[in-house]
């Protein structure tokens, strides 16, 4: 069984996509509950931004194995910081702000909403680790691909739509993390703490 270079150009579509709407669902719960994600948070959705990066040059320039090591290196990085988060919370009863033991399991709660069950960096550890798994299986079964003009011609449309929905989530996320931390350290406390809103408080 071989992946075409048209094939493996939609997967890499799909996955895009599905990083762009992991993103934005993360905006979704940041904007509802009105909480602002963590460092460690904003690593996690860094990360997931460069793999939606390695994707999009996939589909715009055409497979490339410099472009899934792109994706993997992220993965990597990405997952080792949602791994790194989990286990921050893995013992309720371990109160992280004085490094000691405690009785109260509200010591050491997980950060933020839980989604289905789950905290988003526990859904990162998922994320991650499916994006290296999904990685190896196009590289194990596409082999060696092909590029042709017409195969860029046929596809060109969803490449310019696929790179301009990663313009515009890259622009978001980078606006975002500016009006949220500045310049400085970002808030861990995962209020409605804004930089923006310290900085110039309304009257």
């Amino acid at each position: 069984m071989r992946l075409s270079t048209d094939n493996v150009r939609i997967l890499n579509f799909a996955g895009l996509l599905a990083m762009i709407g992991i993103l934005l669902g993360a905006y979704v719960v940041q904007f509802y509950y009105r909480e602002l994600p963590c460092t460690l948070c904003l690593l996690q959705r860094l990360a997931m931004a460069i793999i939606a990066y390695g994707a999009a040059m996939n589909v715009m320039l055409g497979p490339d194995p410099r472009h899934y090591g792109v994706c993997l290196v992220s993965a990597v990085f990405g997952g080792a910081i949602s791994i790194r988060q989990s286990l921050l919370h893995i013992n309720p009863y371990f109160d992280t702000s004085n490094n000691i033991p405690t009785l109260d399991a509200a010591a050491n709660s997980g950060f933020g909403q839980a989604i289905f069950g789950f905290h988003m960096y526990v859904w990162g550890v998922l994320i991650f680790s499916t994006v290296v798994l999904a990685v190896g299986v196009i590289l194990l079964f596409g082999g060696r691909f092909e590029k042709s003009r017409q195969d860029h011609d046929k596809l060109r449309g969803l490449a310019v739509f696929g790179a301009g929905l990663f313009f515009a989530i890259a622009s978001l996320e980078t606006l975002s993390t500016f009006l949220e931390c500045g310049l400085g350290d970002c808030p861990n406390d995962g209020k409605w703490n804004w930089w923006i809103l310290r900085r110039f408080p309304s009257s």
